[in-house]
């Protein structure tokens, strides 16, 4: 540390002595952010020459891949490419879509080879865990939670634990202190100690910013621009889960699907994400058939309505009739260059 930062360090302290600590954490905050972008200044500009150079030689290597995070659910990888690191992703969708059961079945299969946190601040450790046993061994969480369980079933259990074993997969409960400050230092901590590469934040709106808690949509869009450089500078994927406005209940035709407008409390949400994926369930609305005929028991639709380094377009996933886990399905179809160009007039999202 630096004199001079250690100085303004120690005015920060001595002068705010009857200030809340909450102030005195935020000032020193912004005084290390302050510290960084002058250190961020020093850094040089890149000749483009060079850096087309270092990319190609990433292209050409096609058989390791260390900047793309597969989520295990194939033609949602083929299709859009799974996920990058350094970007920043949002999972949106309307209560009992099953925006945690598929962030629960992502977060296996992403831990198999990947080291990945789920930041847990909806749930608490022994409900989220019930849903990880519930989705490994097909029991339903709500048995688990009662402890009415058959000797079959608990032996079941016992055997798929080796499943979590076998797992990079770290939890942490911080529904007892959401603000974002704090979350952005533990995930950092994390991926120093532990070697994360996938941070799983379910759900962004119960983090807070003490600075700006009495207006919720610059609140939003801060913990948006601070979730987004986490990922930037740490080179971590970073996956949030978001709550919708009510407007896909009220929209008629299109399947209800939600659009990006309906995203909850702030546009900086769209703005911020470099991919918005939409999980939607067809049968919750009793629609019970597509317009091809194709039945839609069980069908989870995972919409990517925004996406900087691919295409969109939807893909189908399966769950079990428990609401356990969510398997692979038919693709249902992806963007063409001529669906592109069709809508390109179009205000609103074409789902």
């Amino acid at each position: 540390m630096t004199q001079d930062l250690q100085t303004k360090i120690e005015n920060i302290i001595s002068s705010n002595q009857q200030a809340d600590d909450k102030d005195v954490v935020f000032r020193l905050k912004q005084l290390l952010y302050e510290t960084e972008g002058r250190v961020d200044a020093d850094r040089e500009a890149q000749k483009i020459a060079d850096l087309v150079a270092a990319n190609l030689r990433q292209f050409t290597n096609k058989t390791n891949r260390n900047d793309i995070i597969h989520s295990g659910f194939d033609d949602f990888d083929n299709e859009f490419g799974g996920f990058y690191l350094g970007e920043f992703i949002v999972v949106g969708g309307r209560p009992a879509m099953g925006k945690t059961q598929f962030l629960v079945n992502l977060s296996m299969n992403i831990s198999k080879t990947v080291p990945t946190l789920y930041v847990t601040l909806d749930l608490s450790e022994l409900f989220l865990t019930s849903r990880f046993i519930a989705s490994v061994s097909g029991i339903p969480a709500s048995h688990l939670l009662q402890r009415d369980l058959s000797p079959a079933q608990w032996e079941q259990i016992d055997i798929t634990y080796r499943a979590f074993t076998e797992r990079q997969l770290y939890i942490y409960d911080f529904c007892y202190n959401t603000n974002i400050t704090a979350l952005i230092a533990y995930c950092q901590k994390q991926i120093q100690e532990n070697g994360i590469q996938v941070i799983i934040v379910d759900y962004l709106q119960l983090l807070s910013s003490y600075p700006h808690r009495k207006y919720r949509e610059l609140e939003v869009s801060f913990i948006c621009r601070e979730l987004k450089r986490l990922a930037k500078e740490n080179n971590v994927s970073v996956i949030a889960s978001s709550q919708l406005s009510r407007a896909p209940e009220n929209r008629y035709g299109e399947g209800k699907r939600p659009h990006l407008t309906d995203l909850r409390e702030s546009g900086a949400i769209e703005q911020d994400a470099d991919k918005v994926i939409f999980i939607h369930r067809p049968e919750y609305y009793s629609l019970y058939e597509d317009s091809a005929g194709n039945s839609l028991k069980n069908v989870v639709e995972i919409i990517v309505a925004k996406n900087r380094n691919g295409c969109m377009g939807r893909i189908n996933l399966l769950k079990d009739n428990d609401f356990t886990m969510l398997q692979n399905d038919k693709k249902v179809f992806a963007f063409s260059l001529d669906r592109f160009r069709e809508i390109e007039g179009l205000d609103e999202s074409p789902f």
